[in-house]
């Protein structure tokens, strides 16, 4: 066997075919650009002719005003860094200061645009200025952002030895993409590596370019073959992202006509007809499996003669996951179809949610036992694989190896965790609360230099730069100084801040801070006089908005309970509200008063089931009406909030229901039950999901 071809300068070694196929559309990008849109129809349409008039230009900058203070001056610094005027930052700085608590940043942004435009495949003074930079500032943020940032430009040149240097001093070692550029470094050096680059390439979901790039690079080198770019389209497939198939298609077979891929990806159904080759039939298979499911399981009986065992297996993978999230009854057959495929955790999760559904233990067993190590080391399936052999009697042993796995995630105050103690007969009670935290103790957290920075962040209203830096700044705090961040927090009112420090405490808590209750003399109530469990409206608010009053989502919700413009309007008037407006929603009395009375209309609507409310609530309450159409029989609620097919209001229901738990117990000091407040879920007619209160 001949040993593979040297990597450190691989793009030149790259067969042209493989390195466009895997680089298709992943060409570095300045940190501030935007995807392009496709032009409008009508200027595709007069692309082809002489334009009469002078194309437009682009727009002028904005006109610079003078800063009113140093804060302004930052502000506008951070809005040309923007759109990389580099210039005007270097006038701005003055104004900022060297004092003012974030004027690296000023510094950050020049550096950042310059190394995006490196060229070289040799260290030079750019990159002693950048090492520089990290130095001085090592420990904060702007120092990590700035190493980040270098490391990737290190990367994208293949300046490995200065790259091997660097990357230990990353706090952010385990990002996907340094990971994949420190595996091209080693493979640079002729070291073996397919098999961790596998595990990091093979997953279901877009690579970034550092990816692609070791990709190529080990195709091109022989460590990895036909068979992996086969496996990584089938990961690509399994993801359902459009760029990410068509990268792994070009690569995987080169042979297939960009019309015939483009058809397989838009109109799958329609690329089914006549007598698509194997490769192409795979893939439309399985686009159309994310759309219509049942389409796809028929088409795979009528055209499986013409595919592989492994990829009929495969294929029927992917329509099962596709039928369990629309918790299609077909679903669980399906799986069985697949048994012996090739598959993710991802997928299997999909497989056993629909065991789970069946109540077929025995599938649910055999499922989770098939994800990898790290798959059935998430709590979610440490549970599910307890339960399973503990519903196996006709093995002995079986329970004992039930309590093991629940031993092993019991004690924390987590879903699942919470559950698998109940498994094991303990109480869900407070842990002992630790001693608070002094005033020497509180004193040292306010003077912390990222909490410093992530104050005057939240003064300019930006939250998403204030967190990242309080994130930063907490990440390696002992219990004591979590404790004592968390207290400033809450003296500051970041209720939000306070949640995210005292969560993180390992051995010493106090759950009055993880579980915060303001203004209770208001919400009590007002939850209260809807027959509302104040409990479970303090966890549902600590899940929607962690307490910050002026929250608005992606969505456009807005408040303490995320509530929908048109939700709103829909409330006020139930509510015999006049003259509502909008603004109105963000008094708190209102959002509170709003939200309760919401809640308690979806309650009521969906048999008073505090699983069935918390995922309307999220998704509109004629999706949980909707799915539970889907139920062959009741089942716990445990397995209802499990099945729910939105990852994200599978998280929220879980959540907020756990948050209830835990705010039952600091009002009442009694223990609590998970299990009980889940209770069970009865199948209901299967209805349109559009007929809810306030629209859905």
């Amino acid at each position: 066997m001949k040993s593979p071809a040297p990597l450190r300068h691989v793009g030149r070694l790259l067969p042209a075919l493989i390195v466009g196929a895997i680089a298709l559309g992943s060409g570095p990008r300045p940190a501030t650009a935007q995807p392009a849109s496709a032009p409008p129809k009508s200027a595709a349409k007069s692309a082809a002719r002489p334009a009469s008039k002078p194309a437009p230009q682009p727009a002028a900058p904005p006109r610079a005003t003078e800063p009113s203070g140093p804060d302004d001056a930052f502000m506008q610094a951070r809005a040309a860094a923007a759109r990389g005027d580099t210039a005007r930052i270097e006038q701005l700085a003055p104004q900022v200061g060297d004092t003012h608590p974030l004027a690296a940043y000023l510094d950050y942004w020049r550096l950042r645009a310059r190394l995006a435009e490196s060229r070289g495949d040799t260290a030079g003074p750019l990159d002693a200025e950048a090492r520089a930079f990290a130095a001085k500032h090592a420990g904060a943020l702007v120092g990590e952002l700035a190493r980040r940032d270098w490391l990737a430009s290190l990367g994208r040149r293949q300046v490995w030895g200065t790259f091997d240097e660097a990357l230990p001093e990353l706090v952010g070692r385990d990002d996907l993409a340094m990971r994949c550029y420190a595996l091209q470094s080693r493979a640079a050096g002729n070291e073996a590596v397919a098999p961790e680059a596998r595990e990091l390439l093979m997953r279901p979901r877009e690579l970034p370019d550092a990816c692609n790039g070791l990709l190529g690079a080990l195709v091109a080198a022989g460590q990895l073959g036909a068979q992996d770019l086969w496996w990584r389209l089938e990961a690509a497939l399994e993801s359902g992202s459009v760029p990410a198939v068509r990268r792994a298609a070009n690569a995987a077979t080169p042979r297939l006509e960009p019309k015939q891929l483009d058809a397989a990806l838009a109109r799958p159904a329609s690329a089914l007809d006549g007598t698509p080759s194997r490769e192409l039939t795979v893939i439309a298979l399985v686009m159309l499996s994310r759309a219509d499911p049942t389409d796809a399981a028929a088409r795979l009986s009528e055209v499986g003669a013409r595919l592989r065992p492994a990829d009929r297996s495969f294929v029927w993978s992917q329509i099962a996951a596709g039928g369990m999230r629309r918790l299609l009854p077909e679903s669980h057959a399906w799986a069985r179809e697949a048994r012996g495929a090739r598959a993710s955790d991802e997928t299997l999760a999909w497989h056993t949610r629909a065991a789970l559904r069946a109540g077929d233990w025995p599938t649910v067993r055999t499922t989770i036992e098939r994800m990898s190590n790290a798959g059935r080391a998430d709590p979610t399936w440490t549970y599910w694989l307890g339960r399973a052999l503990a519903a196996d009697t006709a093995r002995p042993e079986s329970m004992h190896e039930a309590r093991v796995l629940f031993t092993s995630i019991a004690g924390r105050a987590d879903f699942y965790s919470q559950l698998a103690g109940e498994e094991l007969g303990l109480k869900l009670e407070l842990p002992e609360t630790a001693t608070p935290p002094s005033e020497t103790e509180v004193a040292d957290a306010r003077a912390t230099p990222g909490i410093v920075r992530a104050l005057r962040f939240y003064d300019l209203g930006l939250r998403f730069e204030g967190n990242r830096e309080w994130n930063f700044a907490v990440r390696g705090m002992g219990d004591r100084q979590l404790l004592a961040a968390a207290e400033h927090a809450r003296r500051l009112g970041l209720l939000d801040r306070t949640v995210n420090a005292a969560d993180r405490t390992r051995v010493e808590h106090d759950y009055a801070l993880r579980f915060p209750a303001p203004f209770a003399e208001r919400l009590k109530p007002i939850a209260r006089a809807q027959g509302l469990d104040p409990a479970w409206v303090y966890g549902l608010i600590r899940q929607e908005s962690r307490f910050v009053s002026d929250a608005r989502s992606h969505v456009g919700a807005s408040g303490l309970m995320q509530i929908m413009p048109a939700t709103a309007k829909w409330i006020a008037r139930k509510m015999g509200v006049r003259d509502f407006t909008p603004s109105q929603i963000n008094e708190l009395d209102t959002n509170l008063q709003f939200g309760s009375f919401y809640l308690k209309t979806v309650f009521d609507d969906l048999d008073r089931s505090p699983v069935l409310a918390s995922a309307g609530y999220n998704a509109g309450p004629g999706r949980p009406r909707s799915w539970r159409g889907t139920l062959p029989q009741t089942v716990e609620g445990a397995i209802f909030a499990e099945i729910v097919p939105f990852n994200e209001t599978r998280g929220y229901v879980k959540h907020v229901l756990s948050n209830a738990i835990w705010y039952g117990a600091l009002f009442t000091g009694e223990p609590q039950s998970l299990k009980a407040l889940l209770g069970d879920v009865q199948p209901g007619p299967s209805v349109a999901a559009t007929a809810s209160p306030g629209g859905d």
